[in-house]
């Protein structure tokens, strides 16, 4: 898993020395292309809604919207962390078909200590041969970079946006990341909530796409790791402004889907005759409610935010930036 770690290091994390990962997901071919997958599944599964939950991060840092033609521009930082319960999964919940455990069922996912681990044998070898070693590589959190923009329009209503290009990161491969969110005020809807000047009601939708491509290599055939992932919320905002600080939180629901498929033709794969196309496909969603609360501090055009978000990840989001209102 090194190249594939050193990546998602390099694009989420601020943890670039911690990249002992031992397993490749190609390697899970040893398995057989089912077991490949079922192992597969598991195993990246925390990286996987992770990967979903951060990108519905770091959208807003107030419930004010701007007025028109009012302008922002923000860089933050989101730390997603792992529960518990997805550093390890048991293999009796998964129906491996050719393989089983060396010892008991418990399996370290790519979020557990790298001193856990797990060998698999072919369930029709009696001697029980290593095939395959999963082990952890604590990689149980990352840290998700985001740069966006937001323009005030008329009718109370403010877009933002990020986007990053298509760009090579070294020779471990490419990504690209968009997004779209719109803000609306529905304080002077509400007659008694319209007359108070520091409180601010709004709702708020997003989504956010990214895609990488990157370059994996098994039996000496070469092909790619294609890793999507789409998150879209939506949010009712509410907060207190006064001048120099603002507090604001936000419930809603988000929803996340994110795909990582190996595509390429590949031989050598146990109990396969011939060549195979597109060996593995995994695929994740996450869905549900969420609740964040925030502080702002603003000096002059300058301001910086953090807030904390309660949910089945946690999210941290600290960020800097400018906002013209």
């Amino acid at each position: 898993m090194k190249k594939i770690t050193i990546v998602f290091l390099f694009l989420f994390s601020l943890a670039g020395a911690r990249t002992s990962a031992q397993e490749e997901i190609i390697d899970f071919l040893n398995a057989g292309i089912e077991d490949a997958n079922a192992l597969g599944q598991a195993y990246l599964r925390p990286y996987g809604e992770m990967l979903g939950v951060s990108l519905n991060g770091a959208w807003y840092n107030t419930a004010k919207v701007h007025k028109t033609l009012g302008f922002d521009a923000m860089f933050s930082l989101s730390y997603v962390t792992v529960p518990t319960s997805g550093k390890y999964f048991d293999t009796n919940d998964i129906s491996l078909q050719k393989v089983a455990p060396t010892e008991g069922t418990v399996t370290p996912t790519m979020a557990a200590d790298n001193s856990v681990s797990q060998s698999f044998y072919f369930k029709d070898d009696p001697t029980q041969t290593e095939i395959l070693n999963i082990r952890g590589s604590e990689l149980n959190y990352f840290v998700s970079p985001m740069v966006q923009a937001a323009v005030g329009l008329p009718f109370h209503t403010e877009v933002m946006g990020r986007f990053m290009p298509k760009v090579s990161i070294f020779d471990y491969g490419k990504v690209s990341m968009w997004g779209l969110g719109v803000k609306h005020s529905v304080k002077d809807y509400i007659p008694f909530i319209k007359r108070i000047p520091f409180l601010e009601l709004s709702v708020m939708g997003a989504y956010t796409n990214f895609n990488s491509n990157l370059g994996v290599e098994y039996n000496g055939n070469g092909g790619e790791l294609d890793i999507n992932a789409n998150a879209y919320t939506a949010r009712a905002l509410v907060g207190i402004n006064i001048p120099v600080l603002s507090v604001y939180a936000g419930i809603g629901y988000g929803n996340t889907s994110s795909s990582f498929d190996v595509k390429g033709t590949f031989t050598g794969i146990p109990f396969e005759t011939g060549p195979v196309e597109n060996p593995i496909s995994l695929a994740y969603t996450t869905d549900g409610f969420d609740f964040n609360a925030g502080v702002r501090l603003r000096l002059a055009i300058f301001a910086i935010y953090a807030d904390y978000t309660v949910g089945d990840y946690s999210v941290i989001t600290a960020g800097v930036g400018f906002s013209f209102r």
